[in-house]
């Protein structure tokens, strides 16, 4: 029964994550382009957290389903991997919305790093 209302929770999960994760891949290209220079620390630490909650939400799907009397699916071990994920989504989207608010932001990218911040936001 609880397998039904989490695998859809998990399915949005990974749509949000593949969205900002190409979301902030295009402004952290776009900024090496322009500027010649590494993208902003923002930008790049929502690209980690997208990579660790695809990489978690293999975890998080797999060992319920396949190791449901198993160690490796105990119930504080998907805690953590879930409270470790909340807590990179929380940091990366305030931090990308604060470093979007101190600066003069126009254009096509702009709107773009805005984009990631709400779904980022969404994700978490």
């Amino acid at each position: 029964m609880a397998i039904s209302f989490i695998l859809p929770l998990r399915i949005a999960q990974t749509v949000f994550a593949i969205i900002v994760l190409g979301l902030t891949a295009y402004v952290a290209n776009w900024w090496t382009g322009y500027w010649h220079d590494s993208a902003p620390a923002e930008i790049n630490f929502l690209l980690f957290a997208s990579v660790w909650s695809l990489v978690a939400l293999i975890y998080l799907v797999v060992a319920p389903l396949k190791f449901a009397s198993h160690p490796m699916s105990h119930k504080f071990a998907i805690l953590g991997a879930e409270a470790v994920s909340m807590l990179f989504w929380f940091g990366g989207f305030i931090a990308l919305a604060v470093f979007l608010s101190n600066r003069v932001c126009f254009g096509h990218v702009c709107n773009v790093a805005k984009a990631a911040t709400v779904f980022a936001a969404f994700e978490w």
